[in-house]
């Protein structure tokens, strides 16, 4: 079933993942501040690697808001923001739906709330009728790469992509739903 597949809410035992809001901008930029190595590759301004502030994701997010097969979500634990997720229901170099982030607060990891949002997720496009999902972990994220593959997703090729940092290359992985 191709998509879009409009997502606005979905809840776990201990995680409510909806819609960001113009209130959720600071915990959002504290959250992506508190994974700096992370950060280093994913955001920059100015020349700068790193650099990342609410006008940056603001922009970031208005630009999302246009695309219909894109969808970024708070995570939520208790109301307080504790990470967030940016879902693409069709990547444009495959036709895939991919989980293009899940990112935690460095303080809320290790506890398991990664890996019920990441198994939300997969089950919530797994009842839309999709078969696959997909993502890309980075060059150096040894830690991102263990948990997904500790949750089933396996490598099915190598790409790269433009970074702060210059190319970097990415492993996609894949699980079948």
């Amino acid at each position: 079933m191709p998509g879009p597949y409009p997502l606005t809410l979905l809840t776990t035992p201990r995680l409510v993942l909806d819609q960001i809001g113009e209130p959720d901008l600071p915990a959002l930029v504290a959250v992506t501040r508190s994974n700096p190595e992370f950060l280093l590759t994913h955001e920059g301004s100015g020349g700068e690697p790193g650099a990342f502030d609410e006008d940056m994701l603001g922009r970031d997010l208005a630009v999302a808001a246009l695309d219909p097969f894109r969808h970024p979500l708070a995570i939520r634990r208790s109301a307080a923001v504790i990470g967030w997720a940016d879902l693409l229901d069709e990547h444009p170099a495959d036709g895939v739906p991919w989980i293009g982030l899940l990112e935690l607060h460095a303080g809320a990891q290790g506890q398991g709330l990664g890996q019920e949002a990441a198994r939300a997720l997969a089950g919530w496009y797994r009842d839309q009728g999709v078969e696959r999902l997909r993502l890309g972990v980075d060059d150096g994220n040894d830690r991102g790469a263990r948990f997904w593959r500790q949750l089933g997703y396996r490598f099915v090729e190598r790409r790269d992509r433009p970074s702060p940092m210059g190319r970097l290359g990415v492993d996609v992985l894949e699980l079948t739903l």
